[in-house]
């Protein structure tokens, strides 16, 4: 059964590529050689290693958190954890060959401890339901973020009002908008239902624009006060800020491109998910930013051709 369940998931992956075409395809083949380089570099001295590991297991717990199939997982297999098991230690194979190689054994050592530490990870978010007046200032078009901020309100307020009250540490403003910008990945994981996409009443361009737009003008309204006071108290390095907005602009682009280039009405695409790992890392090895922005320019055009066929009528 933990065979034809594994064996499902490679044909999962195989669809999502294959649907990508042979561009993309070369595209993404080139991108894993890279971070498969870097990865191979990175792990063959010490702390870095460490360093790598941490990063790496970061996003096997992200994954963990977010994923929605544990429970149906949990119902239908009653050795579920070791499905989770194998299928981090699939994820997580690169890593230890480049351990081996290089003989570090101590962060290989951590990584296999780790690992069998997060399968066991079961923490959910209870979501809240809330409908207070920051939701409705939102327009109604920009139902994501909506949806968002009823979820994340209780953590978006404490953490913008720690980061403005607490901007005069040089390391406060950058790690809150690092958050800030993370939660708005999860906003555009699903794709809405085909009535809300049609209430657009707008061609595909005009959609990807209108969505662009909104997601520049709301982010800069909860990221921008923390800059300006990022700039105040820290005015010699005041690029640290900007930059980081700059990424996580990038990022956010980047992510609406791919949501509508695999959008299906009401599905989480799997290409969408794939994907978006890249958007993430662009985040944490900036780096990768103009790769990204690569991604993103070609992504325009998949997503514009996908939405053209919804959205035909209004073009």
């Amino acid at each position: 059964m933990i065979q034809a369940f594994i064996k499902i998931r490679f044909f999962q992956i195989y669809r999502a590529i294959k649907g990508l075409g042979i561009i993309r395809s070369c595209l993404l083949l080139g991108l894993f050689v890279f971070v498969a380089f870097i990865l191979f570099i990175q792990s063959s001295k010490y702390p870095n290693s460490l360093y790598v590991a941490g990063i790496y297991l970061l996003i096997l717990i992200l994954i963990q958190f977010k994923r929605s199939d544990k429970q149906f997982l949990k119902v239908h297999f009653n050795n579920f954890k070791r499905i989770l098991l194998i299928e981090y230690m699939l994820l997580i194979i690169p890593l230890f060959i480049c351990f081996i190689y290089n003989k570090q054994w101590q962060p290989l050592l951590l990584s296999v401890i780790l690992l069998f530490v997060i399968v066991n990870i079961n923490f959910r978010f209870k979501s809240l339901s809330l409908n207070t007046l920051i939701q409705r200032l939102i327009p109604s078009s920009c139902f994501e973020w909506k949806s968002g901020i009823r979820k994340n309100l209780l953590l978006i307020v404490p953490l913008f009002v720690l980061g403005l009250g607490t901007s005069f540490y040089i390391g406060s403003v950058p790690i809150v908008i690092f958050i800030l910008g993370i939660i708005p990945f999860g906003f555009y994981e699903k794709g809405e239902s085909l009535q809300m996409l049609l209430a657009s009443e707008m061609g595909a361009s005009g959609f990807l624009f209108n969505k662009i737009l909104m997601q520049l003008i709301l982010f800069s309204i909860l990221v921008v006060p923390l800059i300006i006071a990022f700039i105040i108290f820290h005015y010699e390095i005041w690029y640290i800020a900007v930059i980081e907005y700059i990424i996580f602009i990038s990022t956010h682009v980047y992510i609406i491109f791919t949501k509508y280039s695999f959008y299906q009405p009401n599905v989480k695409a799997s290409g969408t998910q794939a994907f978006g790992i890249i958007g993430a890392m662009g985040v944490l090895f900036p780096f990768f930013i103009p790769i990204v922005w690569l991604l993103s320019f070609l992504f325009y055009f998949k997503s514009k051709k996908n939405l053209n066929f919804y959205l035909n009528d209004y073009n």
